[in-house]
């Protein structure tokens, strides 16, 4: 271990705009005991497949000072499967991968297990 603590917190909030199609936006920070904070960002869309398949693609990124202005830019897709527990709440493990697309995102690419877990109004 370096002794370099990282955190990140962030939240998503979409709206459907069809049956089983959302638009979604999300906002995030977060730091590095080594090095200066910075903010993520993402935008995209999320349709549910049958109700219970997400499928998710965005625009994600991160704005940060790091390593000199360090601000990688990606494609992202997403698929998984919503558990629902209660009528308005569901858990959706999924899949994802971030397709860079500028050279600070080349080395980040990559496949992603997730968790999330969804309110819905």
């Amino acid at each position: 271990m370096d002794g370099t603590t990282i955190w990140n917190i962030g939240a998503e909030g979409g709206y459907f705009v069809a049956d089983d199609l959302a638009v979604k936006l999300g906002l995030g920070y977060g730091d590095n005991s080594n090095s200066p904070g910075f903010f993520s960002y993402k935008g995209g869309a999320k349709y549910y497949i049958k109700g219970v398949v997400p499928v998710q693609v965005d625009l994600n990124g991160i704005s940060s000072k790091i390593f000199d202005n360090y601000n990688p830019l990606f494609l992202g897709i997403q698929g998984g499967y919503a558990w629902f527990v209660a009528d308005n709440i569901a858990v959706e493990p999924g899949l994802r991968y971030d397709f860079g697309l500028n050279d600070d995102a080349e080395a980040s690419e990559g496949v992603a297990f997730n968790i999330g877990f969804s309110l819905y109004f």
